[in-house]
């Protein structure tokens, strides 16, 4: 579930209060062909995104809230103090690093080059459950969106992960493509910001 505005004074139900801190920033390249989703692990989740970063991102598997009448708005603040003080100030990993380790893992696991990121789309907090963590993970991600990339081609036609195209031509999208369900893309129901990807196709 993503942590609105509207639930930041409400209480985390005690089951929901997590063990673990996570991140994920993607990256989300929109084609001719359609938007490029990977099902990067199939045998745990076997659903579909943008693809994310996996090296060098801010995680804690081991996280303890003694506070049982936890707020969400409680909860964000403490990952917040943690990834800032941390992650952020002493690994150094501000904004422009994370999207720089991102364009340099994106670029390196697929063999392109290039790859200019255009603006952040999103960024957000995140409670859920982890299945290969068998806890609840709170999550902060981020989303980005690039508007080139060298050999646009040569991404088209990579064999790293399973791909899928998704079309962009109606909205809202549908939840799946051949068989494969989306994963948590919020993103892609809101119109200005799927306006807002089909206006950087990189061709």
């Amino acid at each position: 579930m993503i942590i609105t505005k509207d639930l930041l004074n409400e209480k985390v139900p005690i089951e929901m209060i997590p063990k673990r801190f996570d991140s994920a920033t993607d990256i989300f390249i929109y084609t001719k062909k359609g938007l490029l989703l990977y099902n990067m692990t199939p045998t745990t989740w076997n659903v579909l995104y943008p693809f994310y970063q996996t090296s060098n991102k801010f995680t804690v598997d081991s996280i303890d809230i003694n506070n049982k009448d936890i707020t969400y708005k409680e909860l964000v603040d403490i990952y917040k103090n943690i990834y800032e003080s941390d992650y952020v100030l002493k690994r150094g990993f501000d904004e422009s690093k994370r999207k720089q380790v991102l364009i340099d893992e994106f670029n390196e696991k697929f063999g392109v080059s290039g790859t200019r990121i255009k603006r952040k789309i999103d960024s957000h907090y995140e409670l859920k459950y982890s299945k290969s963590k068998n806890v609840y993970t709170l999550y902060y991600l981020e989303s980005y969106i690039a508007d080139y990339i060298d050999d646009i081609n040569k991404l088209l036609k990579q064999k790293v992960y399973a791909q899928e195209l998704l079309s962009l031509e109606t909205f809202p999208v549908p939840k799946e493509v051949n068989g494969t369900p989306l994963g948590d893309m919020a993103l892609l129901d809101d119109k200005e910001t799927f306006d807002l990807i089909k206006e950087n196709i990189i061709d």
